[in-house]
């Protein structure tokens, strides 16, 4: 009869596809870091002066607004974008360059 080797050895047993949860997991909130941080620089290019409308019984008057207002779904456009464009540039350039050999 054989003998079983049941030791146990955690560098064995840790799941593989953990380290690319693990780093999925840094790219995205780095992402979401820098794209929180570089969002406010593009506030002044989605001003857009917007309609005030009243409405007496059936007519409906409509005049542009006196003050600008910033169109939140652009910048949430442009949030998203540049997450994506971080999340691109690490798996599509970086990630080959960077982690050429396995360190882990």
């Amino acid at each position: 009869m054989p003998a079983r080797n049941n030791i146990h050895v955690p560098s064995e047993s840790w799941p593989f596809f953990s380290w690319f949860v693990i780093e999925f997991a840094i790219v995205i909130a780095v992402a979401v870091v820098i794209s929180w941080q570089v969002n406010p620089f593009f506030e002044d290019s989605v001003v857009m002066y917007g309609w005030e409308c009243e409405q007496t019984s059936q007519i409906t008057d409509c005049t542009m607004s006196d003050e600008p207002e910033m169109q939140q779904t652009a910048l949430n456009w442009i949030f998203w974008g540049i997450v994506g464009m971080v999340f691109a540039a690490w798996y599509l350039g970086a990630r080959r360059f960077v982690l050429k050999r396995r360190i882990l």
